[in-house]
């Protein structure tokens, strides 16, 4: 039960990013290859932590808590500034380097789970996937979402996706 737990809790910052990412309008063929990278880069994080060991957990702590919210405002402010430009920031959603960036830097948290679950005793390898599921779940919860919202509401959601974004990642540093 711990387990799937924490697989949800790490998994909440997929739920925000993706349904942001779901308000930009994702590709069909897209977000499915979006959320197979999240699964694989949630699933196998946190074996690498494992194989890194305990001693380096607090080198790399410190940044693992400032990168998540600092991909967040910047991925925000970045909309909101190709909103601006009056550039279509559903061409950030689709391209390739979305797929492979956003899911390694947002997965980094599960490379410190990896480390604590690992020096704790829990077996890595079935944890891992319950976080990959976890995971993989959140984001397709998240497109979805977004994407009926986009469905739903219209109008610039291009700029409640950048706000979006910012104020999470705000919130983040302040707690």
């Amino acid at each position: 039960m711990t387990v799937l737990i924490l697989g949800i809790l790490v998994g909440l910052d997929n739920l925000q990013v993706a349904s942001a990412i779901g308000l930009l309008g994702l590709q069909p063929n897209r977000k499915w290859l979006l959320v197979a990278a999240f699964v694989f880069f949630e699933t196998t994080m946190p074996l690498v932590g494992l194989l890194i060991g305990h001693k380096l957990n607090n080198s790399f702590e410190s940044i693992a808590e400032w990168l998540g919210p600092g991909i967040m405002m910047a991925l925000g402010l970045y909309i909101l500034i190709r909103k601006w430009m009056e550039k279509e920031p559903q061409d950030l959603a689709n391209r390739k380097g979305m797929l492979l960036l956003l899911p390694f830097f947002m997965s980094l948290d599960n490379l410190l789970a990896g480390l604590g679950l690992g020096t704790s005793g829990y077996p890595v390898i079935s944890t891992s996937i319950t976080v990959g599921i976890c995971a993989g779940s959140m984001c397709i919860l998240g497109l979805f979402i977004g994407e009926k919202l986009r469905q739903l509401v219209p109008g610039n959601l291009e700029v409640v996706s950048g706000l979006y974004l910012i104020g999470m990642a705000v919130f983040l540093v302040m707690k």
